[in-house]
């Protein structure tokens, strides 16, 4: 597990570890709720390749978790952001500042 800051934060840590499971899926960004008040915002345009998953300092005493992709990223200051209880099946929904919202799909399993 990565320790930042002199913590440790189990569950982004293991979206670090399992990172092989969504690079290559699909990250989705509806964004927060001045986008979404202010924009007609296309999923075209919002969605993009996972191609990493990161976790760094945020100032001396937090972390920054982020979904890298192609096109974009998103993510947020762990202690502002999270796992929302209502998810849709086959993909994972997290919740940021301001009422940012953003999902990942894991990447398709090859037979």
């Amino acid at each position: 597990m990565i320790e930042i800051n002199g913590k440790v934060y189990p569950l982004w840590n293991q979206f670090i570890d399992q990172k092989e499971k969504w690079i290559g899926g699909v990250l989705e960004d509806f964004g927060d709720s001045m986008d979404r008040a202010m924009f007609n915002l296309d999923k075209s345009d919002l969605t993009t390749e996972i191609t990493d998953i990161t976790l760094v300092p945020n100032g001396t005493d937090s972390a920054f978790f982020s979904i890298e992709g192609k096109d974009f990223g998103c993510g947020f200051d762990v202690q502002y952001g999270g796992i929302p209880g209502s998810q849709e099946p086959g993909w994972l929904t997290f919740s940021g500042y301001g009422g940012h919202k953003f999902r990942i799909k894991e990447k398709e399993k090859k037979n």
